[in-house]
């Protein structure tokens, strides 16, 4: 069973709403699962277990949510562990997120992640096409993280 962890930060619920969305894309793929984790409860072993990452957060100041800064520096050590597993991100806010987007893609690429998928950014509350992209990002990463693991050499 692949498992994708989908860690998110949220405080008016929107982004969890799109982080949900993404759980039910990755929970549609037979043979996949998903593990839905606020960043605040999350530990670096959820990190490494998993087989596939979304990251969510809401568009603070243009940046993605301290809390999840916050998690990526304690994970850095264990960057090595994760390198060339499947990622891909969302956000939400008040206005444009293009930028906090930008930021978790950053952080993507700092941990050597593959991205599989266009990030999506959801204004105001989540629509039923940011729900959609969000649902089909889920699939996403469900469907490349069984690929990966399907190629992998056997022991």
């Amino acid at each position: 069973m692949v498992e994708v962890l989908v860690l998110y930060y949220s405080r008016t619920g929107r982004t969890e709403a799109l982080a949900k969305a993404v759980a039910e894309g990755v929970n549609n793929v037979e043979g996949a699962s998903a593990r839905l984790k606020r960043v605040d409860y999350a530990t670096v072993y959820d990190f490494i277990s998993s087989d596939a990452f979304a990251f969510g957060s809401p568009n603070y100041f243009s940046y993605m949510a301290g809390l999840m800064k916050d998690f990526f520096d304690k994970a850095l050590s264990v960057r090595e562990k994760v390198t060339g597993k499947p990622a891909a991100a969302f956000t939400s806010g008040g206005g444009s997120s293009d930028s906090a987007l930008l930021s978790l893609e950053k952080m993507i690429s700092a941990f050597r992640l593959e991205k599989v998928a266009d990030g999506v950014v959801s204004q105001g509350e989540p629509s039923k096409e940011a729900l959609a992209s969000c649902r089909k990002l889920g699939e996403a990463l469900a469907k490349t993280a069984a690929l990966k693991r399907a190629e992998a050499p056997k022991d």
